[in-house]
């Protein structure tokens, strides 16, 4: 079997694209033959290339976050042209897909008759299967299933300035995301403010696709980096010498970043926005103060247990 993943593929390095790049890696290494097809540009060279792969008789799996009417129109595109391969998987990666399907008729109509062009549909949350099964998709079709692989051994060229600023702060939190209103980044801030009085050489590094904006608390631009686009090596070694990974998601998918941290064995504190795999410290969506109050929880204990120091 010849396996096509279909799906952004990075940079930048954001949860879908992570998982397409360490699916490939994953396949090959198992022997199968892989290719990725980056649907990060969609057009004329995308369809012809897709055609191509589909007269040779590569079975297509298409990895899109099934939240906007673009996601399910590639989906379907890429649907059809399985048909002439040697069939077509779909995963759903996003939290914010239920949402967006149960919205109007319309859009569920689009997504079961979407869906009804693969035999399989993966879906990385319970809420994405049922928001498909109410629009119509047949329940047998639909698995849950979690887009975390587990961890490879890899090997991160640490960045100097980097490394010294980390190193000059503690504790050292640590959070990815993109800066859009759903992943929580102004609260993050805020929350970084309040406990700045409690830990003054607190530090956060903000790991996130593409330029991030400018910091919008006094005082905290020595306790806040903005480390823009880091690479998926780098961004594991980052979580694995931080204190606690943040998720401060307004509304979310199964996070793999949440996992990854996990299986570092970095404590996790999260929003109770989305199912999250045992272990991870919850505090109530869009709480400030519970937010504080869980990241200082969760210090005492890797202190406690953990032995991490903190100053």
């Amino acid at each position: 079997m010849k396996i096509l993943l279909i799906g952004p593929n990075p940079p930048p390095h954001g949860g879908i694209s992570t998982h397409v790049s360490e699916l490939r890696h994953a396949l090959r290494a198992a022997g199968t033959p892989c290719r990725v097809l980056n649907s990060a540009r969609v057009g004329l060279r995308f369809a012809l290339n897709l055609a191509r792969y589909g007269i040779a008789r590569w079975s297509f799996h298409v990895h899109t976050n099934g939240h906007n009417r673009n996601s399910w129109l590639l989906a379907g595109m890429c649907g059809l042209a399985g048909i002439f391969g040697r069939g077509c998987a779909l995963t759903l990666h996003s939290g914010m897909a239920p949402g967006y399907v149960s919205a109007s008729f319309a859009r569920r109509q689009m997504a079961r008759l979407v869906c009804a062009l693969f035999p399989g549909i993966v879906c990385v949350s319970e809420p994405i299967r049922d928001s498909l099964a109410a629009a119509g998709v047949p329940p047998r079709k639909l698995e849950v299933r979690p887009a975390f692989l587990e961890l490879r051994q890899r090997r991160a060229e640490w960045d100097g300035p980097l490394k010294a600023w980390m190193r000059e702060r503690s504790p050292v939190l640590a959070a990815t995301l993109f800066f859009r209103p759903e992943y929580g980044f102004d609260l993050l801030i805020s929350a970084i403010g309040k406990l700045r009085r409690r830990y003054p050489s607190i530090g956060c590094v903000v790991m996130g696709g593409g330029p991030g904006p400018a910091v919008r608390a006094p005082g905290l631009e020595d306790n806040i980096l903005l480390a823009g686009d880091l690479d998926h090596d780098m961004c594991l070694s980052v979580m694995a010498h931080s204190h606690l990974f943040l998720r401060p998601t307004y509304v979310d998918g199964d996070s793999i970043s949440v996992r990854e941290a996990l299986a570092l064995g970095v404590p996790v504190v999260a929003s109770n926005a989305a199912a999250r795999p045992p272990g991870v410290v919850l505090f109530e969506t869009g709480d400030e103060d519970d937010l504080c109050a869980k990241v200082e929880l969760a210090l005492r204990v890797a202190v406690k247990e953990r032995g991490h120091a903190i100053a």
